[in-house]
């Protein structure tokens, strides 16, 4: 037995799903239960289990035992891989896109990173508590990331609980 559920979508959304939707050969009835239904089990998973995989302490460990030597080459590399599959997943990676998804990649983690465009500059600021490692490799990997698209970068900063970049903006 089924029940009916009815969803409310902005415009942009719903125009999204229902691409999505014709580009996976379903209807969207049969996309919103799918949808309803791994999300419910990703929370049980999550409430039950724990969300213990990425939990702060395990990865402020995990990045602590990375020998500052191999740092650069990390970075390097997930940054290609990561500029790599959004151009493969957009026509225009450019600085707005770029900058949406990794402020929505962070909202979604529940990390709190925030950006303040500023006269001839925008400053991409996050706290957290992952550690000085944490803090260099995901600073560096931002900046390097909006070089590989073409952007400069003026300053980065990281400590043990924050780090921040300027990208300069082209007006």
């Amino acid at each position: 037995m089924s029940n009916l559920i009815g969803v409310r979508l902005n415009k942009e959304d719903h125009g999204e799903y229902l691409k999505i939707v014709k580009e996976i050969g379903t209807n969207p009835s049969a996309m919103t239960a799918k949808i309803v239904h791994d999300w419910l089990r990703f929370q049980r998973t999550k409430q039950y289990r724990g969300d213990i995989t990425l939990s702060g302490e395990i990865l402020k460990k995990r990045h602590n035992a990375i020998k500052k030597s191999e740092i650069d080459k990390i970075v390097k590399h997930n940054a290609k891989v990561i500029i790599s599959e959004m151009e493969f997943q957009v026509d225009n990676l450019d600085f707005t896109e770029l900058s949406r998804r990794i402020l929505d990649w962070n909202r979604e983690n529940g990390i709190a990173m925030i950006m303040r465009d500023r006269k001839d500059n925008t400053v991409f600021m996050q706290k957290h508590s992952f550690g000085i490692i944490w803090s260099e490799i995901q600073c560096k990997m931002y900046c390097t990331m909006f070089e590989i698209i073409g952007e400069t970068i003026r300053s980065m900063k990281y400590g043990t609980s924050s780090f921040s970049f300027e990208v300069v903006r082209q007006n």
